[in-house]
C-alpha cells in the first residue's frame, strides 16, 4: 500500500511540472503573439509616416512654386499645411517607437516564459 501511494505521490508531481510547463508555453506563445502584434502596429505607424512626410514635401514644393510667382499668400498656407504634415510624422514616428518598445517588453518576457517552462 505505501507503494502505491508513493507512486501516485510521484506521478502526481510529474503531472503538476508537465501542466505548469504547459502553463509557461502557453503564456510564452501569448507573450509572443503580442510581440507580433506591436510589431505590426509599429509598422503601420511607419507606413503613416512615411506618406505624412511624403506630405510634407510635396506641399513645400508648392510653397517654393508660389514663392517664385510672388503669391505669398498660397506660401503662408502650403508653409503651415507642411508644417502640420510633418508634426502628424512625428506622432506617427513617435507611436512608432512606442510600439516597438512594447514589442520588445513582450518578446522578454516570452523568453522569460520559455526559460521557466525549460526548467
Amino acid at each position: 500500500m505505501k507503494q502505491l501511494m508513493i507512486i501516485v505521490l510521484i506521478m502526481t508531481g510529474f503531472m503538476t511540472m508537465a501542466a505548469q510547463d504547459d502553463y509557461y508555453m502557453n503564456q510564452a506563445r501569448s507573450y509572443q503573439r503580442e510581440a507580433e502584434y506591436y510589431t505590426r502596429q509599429a509598422d503601420g505607424y511607419d507606413r503613416e509616416a512615411e506618406y505624412y512626410n511624403r506630405q510634407a514635401q510635396g506641399y513645400l514644393r508648392e510653397a517654393e512654386y508660389y514663392s517664385e510667382h510672388k503669391n505669398y499668400d498660397k506660401v503662408k498656407t502650403y508653409q503651415q499645411w507642411a508644417k502640420n504634415s510633418t508634426e502628424k510624422a512625428d506622432m506617427y514616428t513617435r507611436w512608432g517607437n512606442n510600439s516597438r518598445d512594447k514589442a520588445q517588453t513582450y518578446m522578454r518576457r516570452a523568453a522569460d516564459a520559455l526559460d521557466r517552462a525549460k526548467r
